[in-house]
């Protein structure tokens, strides 16, 4: 009788952790599975805080830049981050053969490029270029953020205009909730720039043979280079949506005006290069240096900057949970919960005028430098955290998973990489309070044992 009793302990103590640990993303964790076993079989031991932890700001790895979802386009001089310069080149394709001929009555050739998000300012003008490739643009090729595109276009500017950016949103429009008090949609603008004749006499100069195929066109007409200048003022960097080449022209005693469009559509080639300065920056002495840790610390989209965040107490027990220093039996121990929390600092990063970035990724450092993410990803993504908490301004990972793996020997520490998303396509950039802050980086976990 005693032996059967035993055992029926036994399958209960371990059926009670499998729950603890499986319902363990519930919001009160630290009160999972009190309700399951008779009172004095379960205790609490409870939640600490570990803010031992390292972050160094780092540059970021070089960024693929082609394909990108959008293309930047600008100069902007952020008051923290320096100086970033985006521009970008693109192929153009025939939409048919063209309907136009040599004895047609030419007007204009108009490169068209729109955008619907600025991150900066609206009163310092772009300078902006517009030059014809020399070099192909292969759409299968990889390119990256220090692509030198001016070194692969001819020297001849094709088109210079002096833009200021403009920025509007449609009060009418039913998207995203917006109302005519507080509009949400960005209205889409446009830039337009009128090119050279040297352009026009050379598309008109195209056989029929060219013209029946892209392949033999775009080896004629590699793309156009639209280059940002530097600039001293703030700036800005604009997310461009699409761009177009138009031909327009009149046939012979027709008064109607005719156009016709080349294309960057999703089979032609689009690369962007980006461009950082920080040699006025406030971090500067500590770049790339894990020797001073920053009371801030910098991260920044377009292949700019990242942190490494390193955490030594990871998977030692009596450290993580000094509770647990004089006690080995670690079998009914059970991680209810570890997140891992980063706050914005409002000072610096200034969200009302510089939106900070929606998410982060949290990645962890494999033994060979490659990044990997924690297994907690891929129970789920919203499990697993990374946005941007708007209420108290903090940036949240769930990596309970992950802790669990580094004591059970399945992975090992070395470290985590904290980086922005969608880095090719789109202009953000964050202050986070550093490890020496007074509020610091931190680590909660919240645990039970059973005795």
């Amino acid at each position: 009788m005693k032996k059967e009793l035993a055992a029926k302990c036994k399958f209960g103590f371990a059926f009670a952790l499998m729950v603890i640990t499986f319902l363990s993303c519930t919001n009160d964790s630290s009160k999972t599975g009190l309700g399951l076993l008779p009172t004095g079989d379960l205790v609490v031991v409870g939640k600490v805080t570990d803010s031992k932890i390292q972050a160094f700001v780092v540059n970021d790895e070089k960024q693929r830049t082609d394909k990108p979802r959008f293309n930047l386009l600008g100069s902007f001089n952020d008051p923290v981050f320096g100086k970033t310069t985006a521009d970008f080149a693109n192929q153009y394709r025939l939409t048919g053969y063209p309907s136009f001929t040599r004895t047609d009555q030419i007007d204009s050739l108009v490169l068209y490029t729109a955008y619907k998000q600025i991150y900066g300012d609206t009163i310092t003008p772009q300078i902006l270029k517009v030059y014809e490739l020399a070099s192909d643009l292969p759409f299968d090729e990889k390119f990256y953020q220090d692509v030198d595109l001016k070194g692969m276009s001819y020297s001849e500017v094709l088109a210079e205009k002096h833009y200021i950016p403009k920025f509007r949103k449609d009060s009418l429009t039913s998207l995203y909730a917006s109302t005519k008090k507080i509009p949400m949609d960005t209205v889409s603008q446009e830039i337009s720039f009128k090119l050279s004749a040297t352009l026009i006499n050379k598309l008109l100069a195209t056989d029929s043979l060219t013209n029946s195929s892209n392949d033999l066109f775009l080896k004629y007409f590699k793309g156009l280079y639209v280059e940002a200048s530097n600039q001293n003022n703030v700036g800005t960097l604009m997310k461009t949506v699409g761009s177009g080449l138009m031909m327009y022209y009149h046939i012979p005693n027709d008064t109607v005006q005719h156009s016709y469009v080349y294309t960057n559509n999703s089979t032609a080639s689009s690369v962007s290069r980006f461009m950082h300065d920080y040699s006025k920056t406030a971090f500067l002495p500590h770049l790339n240096k894990e020797t001073v840790e920053d009371s801030l610390i910098y991260l920044q989209t377009s292949g700019g900057l990242r942190v490494k965040v390193l955490i030594p107490n990871l998977g030692i027990w009596s450290k993580i949970i000094p509770a647990m220093a004089n006690d080995r039996d670690t079998n009914r121990l059970a991680i209810n919960k570890a997140e891992l929390i980063f706050t914005l600092d409002t000072i610096q990063s200034e969200p009302l005028k510089y939106l900070p970035s929606e998410q982060l990724v949290f990645s962890a450092i494999a033994s060979d430098g490659k990044t990997y993410l924690p297994a907690d990803y891929f129970f789920s993504p919203a499990y697993f955290g990374g946005g941007y908490n708007i209420l108290d301004h903090t940036y949240r990972f769930n990596i309970t998973q992950h802790i669990k793996d580094v004591i059970t020997k399945k992975k090992t520490n070395y470290g985590f990489y904290l980086e922005t998303s969608f880095k090719n396509s789109r202009a953000r950039r964050v202050v986070l309070k550093g490890a020496t802050s007074k509020t610091g980086i931190k680590l909660e976990i919240t645990y039970s044992k059973i005795q």
